[in-house]
């Protein structure tokens, strides 16, 4: 069985619907959250086990569980591509893809779901080989978003890429150092925005394919950031641009 280690992810899972599983709850944690959650997952039909901290840290390894772990029968619930641009097309809404490029860390992973969801993106598409999976640690550093945006695998990024141009999606790579700064473009169009891995940035192949590369602009001794920070900033000026548009 597959893990949910959290208060908010558990209660964001929750609210999905459709779980099936058990959730261990910490032995002398009846906090208001947690008793909620209790009373969330009787009602769906879970069975609700008290447990030892020693147990539930095993369980969870060197996860924070914070009291709760929900065990589920099933693995996370990957989308499709081709339906996440239907749902898109179908919402009326400007279009809001990240791509992650060969992302391994699963808290950056998790980070990036977390910012991306808060930040209006449809949906995070990743690549099936080369890339972290949306683990328990990831659930968990996402704060329960990763129960709420969709998450797509796909086989080859360039050609994903590809399909979304067909759809009039433009899509911007980040890399430091290389074309102009974030700020300087207009991002309330239907957008794509590609992250690449920690160490190597976007591979040669999916960054030719991007329409723009762009930077973000630091100062300071230390000019670099990390995935899930230099897609908080981005994530956040699309944001920014589209609300200050209306």
């Amino acid at each position: 069985m597959s893990g949910i280690y959290g208060i908010n992810p558990v209660r964001e899972a929750l609210k999905k619907g459709r779980v099936e599983g058990e959730l261990l709850v910490q032995k002398g944690k009846n906090t208001p959250s947690i008793e909620s959650i209790i009373k969330t997952a009787k009602k769906a039909g879970i069975i609700v086990r008290r447990s030892s901290r020693e147990e539930l840290t095993r369980e969870a390894g060197a996860v924070n569980h914070q009291g709760l772990i929900l065990l589920t029968a099933s693995a996370f619930k990957y989308a499709d591509i081709v339906d996440v641009i239907e749902k898109w097309k179908k919402s009326g809404e400007k279009g809001f893809f990240v791509l992650l490029d060969s992302v391994q860390d699963p808290q950056n992973l998790g980070s990036i779901l977390r910012t991306a969801h808060s930040a209006g993106a449809c949906a995070v598409i990743i690549p099936k080989d080369r890339s972290v999976k949306v683990t328990s640690v990831a659930v968990k550093a996402s704060a329960g978003a990763a129960m709420h945006i969709p998450v797509a695998i796909v086989t080859n990024m360039v050609q994903a890429i590809k399909t979304l141009k067909e759809e009039g999606v433009w899509v911007y790579g980040i890399e430091a150092e290389c074309g102009e700064s974030v700020y300087s473009f207009d991002l309330t169009g239907d957008v794509a925005i590609v992250i690449g891995s920690e160490g190597e940035g976007i591979r040669r192949l999916v960054s030719k394919e991007c329409d723009q590369l762009m930077n973000i602009p630091m100062k300071g001794e230390v000019n670099s950031l990390n995935a899930a920070q230099a897609g908080a900033v981005t994530f956040f000026e699309v944001l920014r641009q589209r609300e200050a548009k209306g």
